[in-house]
């Protein structure tokens, strides 16, 4: 499993998992005890994550944690997000593969990508 945390201001950077424990990932949802955050959760302990975002998607918080070496995300520790988004990998079939091969260039085919490894400072690596 692939894991990590990550910011924009005022430098961007990646947190990446230290090996110090094994939290990297938190989900509960329909726990009606104060202990049992219901929620998403990544690195840190239970209410006190490295980033968590409640199950109404509504507020969270983020503390610096050693499961990836990272600081507190935010000027703030509770957070009300604005805009969630997900990502995902998905292997596509090889018949979807060989049709996307065939379309444009690897630049023009990856451009989310790009994007992203632009914000950390290294899209330009292999050019």
């Amino acid at each position: 499993m692939k894991s990590f945390l990550f910011h924009l201001h005022p430098k961007a950077s990646i947190f990446r998992p230290t090996g110090t424990n094994n939290n990297l990932q938190w989900c509960a949802v329909s726990f009606s005890s104060e202990a049992i955050p219901n929620g998403i959760g990544f690195g840190g302990r239970v209410n006190h994550f490295g980033l968590f975002v409640s199950a109404g998607l509504d507020q969270g918080h983020t503390f610096s944690c050693t499961t990836f070496d990272s600081p507190c995300l935010s000027k703030n520790c509770k957070i009300c997000p604005e805009v969630i988004e997900c990502w995902g990998v998905v292997r596509k079939g090889k018949q979807e593969e060989r049709q996307d091969a065939l379309k444009g260039t690897v630049l023009e085919r990856f451009k989310e990508d790009r994007n992203m490894l632009n914000m950390v400072g290294i899209a330009n690596a292999s050019e």
